[in-house]
């Protein structure tokens, strides 16, 4: 009877940890890039290279927004490996270097001649480009990084590394240069390792109960 109150708790805790049960941990963090202002380039054989300017930043469980004074958007790619630039055979790129993207800008609500600091760092996997009905297309979808904790706090939201998705709409031609359209970095919490750990047990010890209430029927 104890050992099952035990991986009771530990089952609810895991949950409670992984944000399941409540907001803490389980907020998205939405960048936005609204394309006024930044460029891109890419000639094939290297990197693409993208800034972006005014991003502005949204808790999406909360739906709270903050426009970040000063902001700047900046990536590259990591190095070239293939491809047409079709949507069938775009040109794709390898996982980038540490830090090789970063967002920088006052923290909110911001204001004249407030510092501008890191709000997010960190790197992606591989990533594609091509040239597509709208503008050229760029997106990863392997981004993992540290938000600012202050930045955080500012949505009352919890955690420290974050993965997600981003994709840029650019305005021109590739390979060239040109201008930065639209962009969004969509971030999630990535559960503690020691959350896990109590997930896993505690849905372990769940199966087990059920088995022998199987075998008593």
């Amino acid at each position: 009877m104890i050992k099952r109150s035990f991986l009771l708790v530990a089952l609810c805790f895991g949950l409670s940890s992984l944000g399941l049960s409540g907001r803490a941990f389980a907020d998205n963090i939405d960048f936005l890039a609204s394309g006024h202002g930044g460029g891109w380039s890419f000639s094939v054989g290297g990197p693409v290279t993208i800034s972006a300017l005014r991003v502005e930043v949204e808790d999406e469980t909360t739906l709270q927004f903050a426009s970040i004074t000063g902001s700047i958007e900046k990536l590259t790619s990591g190095a070239f490996l293939g491809g047409t630039g079709t949507s069938t055979n775009p040109w794709t790129f390898g996982p980038s270097a540490s830090n090789s993207f970063t967002i920088t800008g006052c923290l909110p609500p911001g204001g004249p001649g407030c510092p501008s600091v890191t709000l997010f760092s960190g790197e992606m996997g591989d990533s594609s480009l091509y040239n597509g009905n709208s503008g050229v297309l760029y997106d990863s979808a392997d981004i993992t990084g540290l938000i600012n904790p202050a930045l955080l706090a500012y949505f009352g939201t919890g955690g420290s590394s974050f993965e997600g998705v981003l994709d840029f709409t650019l305005a021109g031609k590739a390979p060239g240069s040109g201008k930065t359209g639209s962009g969004d970095l969509l971030l999630s919490p990535v559960p503690e390792p020691a959350s896990m750990l109590l997930l896993g047990s505690g849905l372990i010890g769940l199966a087990g109960l059920f088995r022998r209430k199987a075998k008593r029927v």
